[in-house]
């Protein structure tokens, strides 16, 4: 996503507690799963989508909605998740050639786990730039269904596009990531238990080891989960978490929308993770609010394995730098393959305001011995076409007497309202 306007960002200063109340964008990983297995069973509807929708979750339906009128090439945009998704889904349903490709940094993102993986069941799929990467041609297919193995050490996403293929599937299918690993577990086990709960039942048969043990009886789960509305986005909650760590003692942000036990795998981690920085969560009628607690002792290393939560990773990052905790997280390599390489992302926008982070082959480490200063009265940082990023670096604005913005607007791919929600603390002025 290309732009040429930026944002001035200015802390409103108050030495008082503040108390916030934030609007969240529904769950995108909720969501898109729904859409995908609604498209499966041919119950896909059209939807008016509501103001603050994200962009990924429009992108993936209008994709699935394009491929059912018949057309040819589907663009995806800049949704690695639909991009994956929808890979899978015309594998196994489309009766033509169907070109799918996507905009920004999709080209540069692997796919070739997951296209191996179908192709082993008799899929054909063609690379049509540079191998193992979009865009693709897909191409109608006679299936084996033998089961196979993955390797999803990079994304869990790769084993959630399979998964999510149960009605199409033979009981007794098998999907192994044994030999590879798993990237971000939660996240294979949300969309098991989304399934499970419209009745398609996978189990985990040894570690790594998915085995799917077909359809229960026809009863109220065969209503699409979409008609009752799904909770709202835990991911995108990480930045109020990450704010509220920066805001006085006695702070407090009111998050609706949200429950606990939740099935986003990041839900459990933000509530842990952000316990050891002072914040703490309750939940409420409706949803959970959180406050910033008297200040923790500060440790002398943070540290945290992130494999499971890694869209926590930068959240995390600057609420580390801006109350100046030195830290190593650990399990991160597969950020290197998001939106943008997030690792270098973040070294390189930290670096103009002092803060020298270390990378390591799967690690992200900060000495706290580079405090965060402004080379400049004006620093402008870049998000890299990434909205984690642009969201957390704009937090810094708490510690940073002006910071500007390129590209604010790469914020609505996951949470088109964020400058909203923040601007009771972060003044905002375009440019």
């Amino acid at each position: 996503m290309k732009s040429t306007s930026s944002l001035t960002l200015s802390y409103r200063e108050s030495k008082a507690p503040l108390h916030l109340r934030w609007t969240l964008p529904p769950s995108k990983s909720l969501w898109a799963r729904a859409f995908l297995l609604d498209a499966l069973r041919g119950k896909l509807p059209h939807f008016n989508f509501a103001e603050g929708t994200p962009q990924d979750i429009l992108a993936l339906h209008a994709a699935l909605l394009a491929y059912q009128e018949g057309v040819e090439e589907i663009n995806v945009s800049e949704s690695g998740t639909a991009m994956r998704f929808v890979c899978a889904y015309l594998a196994v349903t489309t009766q033509h050639p169907v070109r799918l490709f996507g905009t920004g940094r999709q080209h540069e993102r692997p796919i070739a786990p997951l296209v191996e993986a179908l192709r082993s069941q008799g899929t054909k799929i063609t690379y049509l730039n540079h191998e193992g990467y979009p865009p693709l041609l897909i191409e109608p297919s006679t299936f084996t269904w033998q089961g196979c193995e993955l390797d999803a050490s990079s994304s869990s996403q790769y084993l959630s596009a399979l998964l999510l293929l149960a009605p199409t599937l033979p009981t007794g299918f098998e999907v192994d990531t044994r030999h590879y690993g798993l990237a971000s577990r939660p996240y294979a086990l949300m969309t098991i238990a989304q399934l499970r709960e419209q009745g398609f039942i996978w189990e985990e048969a040894s570690s790594g080891l998915f085995r799917y043990r077909g359809k229960m009886e026809e009863d109220s789960r065969s209503t699409s989960p979409l008609d009752r509305g799904y909770e709202a986005d835990w991911s995108a909650a990480s930045y109020a978490y990450a704010l509220l760590s920066l805001l006085p003692v006695g702070s407090t942000i009111a998050l609706s929308g949200l429950t606990l036990p939740s099935l986003q795998g990041d839900a459990g981690y933000l509530v842990k993770l952000f316990e050891h920085l002072g914040v703490l969560t309750e939940k409420t009628k409706d949803g959970i609010c959180i406050t910033h607690t008297a200040e923790e002792a500060k440790r002398a290393h943070f540290t945290a394995h992130m494999s499971d939560c890694p869209d926590l990773v930068p959240a995390v990052v600057a609420a580390l730098v801006g109350r100046g905790e030195a830290f190593t997280l650990s399990g991160v390599a597969h950020l290197r393959i998001k939106e943008s390489d997030r690792l270098q992302a973040l070294a390189d926008e930290l670096a103009k305001l002092g803060v020298k982070l270390a990378l390591g082959p799967d690690s992200l480490s900060w000495d706290g011995k580079t405090p965060l200063t402004a080379h400049s009265s004006a620093p402008t940082l870049s998000p890299h076409g990434d909205h984690r990023i642009a969201m957390a670096l704009a937090l810094l604005a708490l510690r940073v007497p002006k910071l500007r913005m390129q590209e604010p607007e790469v914020v609505a791919k996951s949470f088109p309202r964020f400058w909203t929600e923040v601007a009771p603390c972060i003044m905002q002025q375009t440019e």
